[in-house]
């Protein structure tokens, strides 16, 4: 039987959730150093992007599990009051997220120093959002293609890659590059999310519900938005492009193309975009996709 409680309004939350986190860990990691030489825009939008997509994100996840919260906030409330819940523990890593993105993005605004507490606080816990965007689906055991460990690997590997791909919309919209390190993790990341989903595949495919699931996202109702936007927006031209610069020359030629990037940067930003297309299809068709058992 297939699930029809979760809808498109939890996609757009896992989506922006992990957007939102994977944004910052990446503009951490370039505040830093971490990922070679990148314009401040990078880690400037990144710190922006944060708060903003995750509160939204959030909002749609209330709206969708707890309508009406907005006339009773007691229910709210009463998401602090079970620290053993998955729901509770989700809450207190998104409140305190949304608390420190955007202490994080005041600093960014005054133009001084961040704070490296801060940074190293945010992070961990942009690493927590990105689980649990996973983590929110994993406990319903009930459904085979939810409950592997691999699901949560896969969302939180997604969520980094698609919050460095907006990150580098904002350089590469601009006419700037993007430097080597970043090309390189991005590639990891792409190669490794491949990974996690043969996995996942792998692991759930001896219950007859979960190979009910692989079949209507392979080759089924949503086998479109696996294929297209997914396998080849989302993985095989990020890891065609990334491959290429790695290897070439960095920078810009005289026609204004990017290393790994032959059209040029728009050719470039499509690539990141296509990350952000694929990013959304992966979350849509393991929503969308999900069979009990049967």
């Amino acid at each position: 039987m297939e699930q029809t409680t979760w809808g498109w309004l939890i996609v757009i939350y896992l989506f922006l959730g992990g957007l939102g986190a994977g944004a910052f860990l990446c503009s951490a990691l370039a505040y830093k150093g971490f990922l070679g030489k990148l314009d401040e825009k990078f880690y400037k939008f990144g710190f922006l992007l944060a708060p903003i997509a995750v509160i939204v994100g959030t909002l749609l996840l209330l709206f969708d599990l707890a309508p009406s919260a907005a006339i009773n906030p007691a229910k709210i409330i009463g998401l602090y009051t079970r620290p053993v819940s998955i729901m509770s523990i989700g809450t207190y890593l998104l409140t305190f997220f949304i608390i420190v993105s955007v202490l994080v993005l005041l600093q960014v605004k005054k133009g001084g120093k961040i704070c490296d507490m801060m940074l190293s606080l945010g992070s961990l816990l942009a690493i927590g959002v990105m689980g649990y965007t996973g983590l929110l689906l994993y406990v319903v055991k009930a459904i085979p293609l939810w409950a592997s460990i691999w699901l949560p690997i896969l969302f939180t590997i997604s969520a980094i890659s698609t919050g460095l791909s907006a990150n580098a919309i904002s350089v590469l919209s601009g006419g700037g590059v993007l430097s080597h390190e970043s090309h390189k993790f991005h590639t990891i990341l792409v190669a490794l999310e491949i990974f996690a989903l043969l996995m996942l595949f792998a692991s759930v495919r001896n219950e007859a519900a979960g190979m009910a699931s692989i079949t209507k996202i392979v080759s089924g109702s949503l086998a479109p938005m696996f294929w297209i936007g997914f396998i080849v927006l989302g993985l095989a031209l990020p890891l065609i492009g990334g491959s290429k610069f790695m290897l070439q020359r960095c920078g810009v030629t005289k026609d204004g193309a990017v290393c790994g990037c032959s059209e040029g940067v728009k050719s470039c930003v499509y690539n990141e975009y296509g990350v952000l297309i694929g990013g959304f299809c992966l979350r849509a068709f393991i929503v969308l996709g999900a069979i009990y058992i049967f």
